[in-house]
């Protein structure tokens, strides 16, 4: 089920920016928590990819985005660093199960719906990962323009 109007908000966020095949899209996170962690930051909320490229290609920019323990930041190479950070009316879905299998196939329902139902996207695709009882779930999430209706 695809819901409209949700709102995603983070605090004091970093991020970096990878190139990944689309069945490798998870095991950059990693290489990412090692990146913080040898520049003294600690994730200690919501972790989210953005989907920077369209969904059909080889190989997917992704940005990897992090709430961390730290409000500001010195200069680390390849991180970037925001201390707000904030989509409005967004699509959202969630995943639950077998994500390799079950996440390009939302990610083409989204894109469907959106096209459906002529919406516009404003926003790259997002997939904020969750952990319940150590079984991991994503929502996948993208902002529309408000004034689409």
């Amino acid at each position: 089920m695809i819901v409209q109007g949700k709102e995603l908000a983070l605090r004091n966020v970093a991020g970096k920016s990878y190139i990944v095949d689309p069945k490798d899209l998870f095991i950059f996170l990693e290489s990412f928590r090692e990146d913080l962690e040898k520049s003294g930051l600690k994730i200690i909320g919501k972790v989210l990819v953005s989907i920077e490229s369209p969904i059909n290609m080889e190989s997917y920019e992704i940005k990897i985005l992090a709430e961390v323990d730290k409000s500001t930041i010195g200069e680390v190479e390849g991180v970037t660093f925001q201390s707000y950070f904030l989509i409005k009316n967004m699509l959202h879905t969630r995943v639950v199960g077998d994500l390799e299998k079950r996440l390009p196939v939302t990610l083409e329902k989204m894109v469907e719906y959106v096209e459906s139902n002529r919406k516009e996207i404003i926003t790259p695709i997002f997939i904020v990962l969750n952990y319940v009882e150590n079984v991991p779930y994503v929502d996948v999430c993208v902002g529309i323009d408000p004034y689409d209706e």
